[in-house]
């Protein structure tokens, strides 16, 4: 007994013939009757009674028609119910990430990715690069956006490319200020020897490279502050209080025309952004999917 067998029965039965039926249900007439007497035979009993003019349902024919009636209800019922849990459906991609990156690549990227994926939900916990490997490493984030130099042992990477930079273009460090903090004007590159006794505020995790880069230009940077965000580097610049030291791709953030941004020689280091996740963790399908859009 197939579920076509049961449907082709119904209009059958519904029709009181199966002339009525077969032009209802678009097919011919003998297939139809053919369908008909293998159910008959599998059952082993008359469905309807013939006789010229229509065919009269049977006690047994009764019976399956509630049954079969039952039984299509039942399919379609969970049809819909199936469409329901996949519409329901929901998955979270728990993200750590740096701020910089939060404030300007995620949210394009998660826009693109909820076209494709509507059903996918984003937690999202700001930190410096430190906390969001702390956060990987205690499982509280499925991926993480991190800005180089640290610890790749136990994780996957993949650097990301940011539209602030041309094609094929690494970062690099920058210095922001007020005008008035470099010797000459304009926005071309600065040597490290420029910075000498100027007053200089960085990142923490950039202190030791910045430090070593001038000790071999023969002197010591004048450090005034060391903070643990890129905002409050370009924070302090805003203020007149130094000259901020940050990758590029965090200086642009800044939105005060009156600072002035130039690139700084000599510090060779790529401060890159990248994507990591724990090796040992398995990642939904969703945040692979994730992965691989960026």
């Amino acid at each position: 007994m197939t579920l076509k067998q049961l449907e082709y029965f119904l209009e059958i039965a519904k029709m009181g013939s199966v002339t009525r039926a077969a032009q209802s249900l678009n097919i011919s007439q003998p297939p139809l009757s053919l369908q008909l007497k293998a159910l008959e035979e599998e059952l082993g009993a008359p469905l309807f009674l013939r006789d010229k003019r229509r065919l009269d349902i049977t006690p047994e024919g009764r019976l399956l028609r509630e049954r079969a009636q039952a039984i299509l209800a039942l399919l379609e019922e969970t049809a819909r119910d199936i469409q329901a849990v996949s519409q329901e459906k929901q998955v979270v991609i728990r993200i750590a990430t740096i701020g910089s990156v939060n404030n300007r690549l995620l949210p394009d990227k998660i826009s693109q990715f909820c076209t494709r994926y509507p059903y996918v939900n984003f937690q999202v916990i700001e930190g410096r690069t430190d906390t969001v490997l702390v956060s990987l490493t205690e499982g509280h984030a499925d991926l993480g956006f991190v800005r180089e130099p640290f610890n790749v042992s136990s994780f996957r990477m993949v650097p990301i490319r940011d539209p602030a930079l041309p094609p094929d273009e690494l970062d690099y460090f920058v210095t922001i200020a007020k005008p008035h903090f470099y010797d000459a004007p304009g926005s071309s590159p600065i040597t490290l020897e420029e910075l000498q006794d100027k007053p200089l505020v960085t990142h923490r995790r950039y202190r030791e490279m910045l430090v070593s880069a001038c000790r071999k230009k023969g002197f010591s940077p004048h450090i005034i502050c060391e903070n643990d965000e890129i905002q409050s580097s370009l924070s302090w610049a805003r203020a007149g209080i130094g000259i901020a030291i940050a990758p590029y791709t965090s200086a642009v953030l800044n939105d005060d025309s009156s600072l002035v941004i130039r690139r700084l020689e000599s510090m060779t280091f790529s401060p890159r952004v990248c994507l990591v996740w724990n090796q040992s963790m398995k990642l939904s399908s969703e945040a692979l999917a994730f992965i691989n859009l960026l």
